[in-house]
This record gives C-alpha cells, structure tokens and sequence, in this order.
C-alpha cells in the first residue's frame, strides 16, 4: 500500500512541477598537437631561413647563437605564422629565444584554435 502512496505522491509532483530545461553546452574545439612533430617543423623552417644545418638547431639553440638578427627573427616568425596558419602577437614573439620556447608557443596557438 505504501508503494502505491509513493507513485501518487510522485505523479502529484511530477504534474506540478515546470518541464525539464534543456541545457545548452558550449563547444571548447581543441585539436591535438604533437609537440614532437610542431618542434620539428619549426627547427626545419629556422634551420632553412638561417641557411644552418638543422642537426645545429637544437631546442635549447638561442636565435641569436644561431647568427640571426633582428631582421632574421622577423623572418622566421612570418615563415613559422605561415607554415602553421596562426598569427603570433608581438609581445609574444618578443618574448621568443629559443627554439623550444617558439615550439611551444606555436603548439599552443595551433591547440586553440
């Protein structure tokens, strides 16, 4: 007797209660990024631009040690905005010396896009 007290109990609720919403969720699009593969890249385009050999473009290689200038810089960060369809900030590409750090900061711009 008591279930069927509790089915009434819950029909009467049920009945006064507002429909159910429904909840829209936002789409975060993130693409995976394989750092090994974008730190790669970016040591061919360097290495390419430089006119050095890529087994002297380590990550932990600072652009200057390399032998670029300021013009070079400009240079490598267009060919690296190019090759990975992104634009990099200024203060951001400033901030940029060395390899590994423009890898990074690619694979996180590619990441969010």
């Amino acid at each position: 007797m008591a279930l069927s007290l509790n089915k009434a109990a819950t029909r009467a609720v049920r009945a006064t209660a507002p429909a159910p919403r429904m909840v829209a969720f936002r789409r975060v699009a993130c693409r995976a990024v394989d750092k090994e593969q974008v730190l790669a890249e970016v040591r061919g385009i360097i290495s390419e631009q430089l006119g050095t050999e890529l087994e002297k473009v380590s990550p932990g290689s600072k652009f200057v040690d390399l032998g670029a200038d300021s013009l070079d810089t400009v240079e490598i960060m267009m060919a690296l905005e190019e090759k990975f369809d992104i634009t990099l900030d200024e203060e951001g590409a400033e901030k940029i010396s060395t390899v590994q750090e423009a890898a990074d900061l690619i694979a996180a711009q590619v990441a969010s896009k």
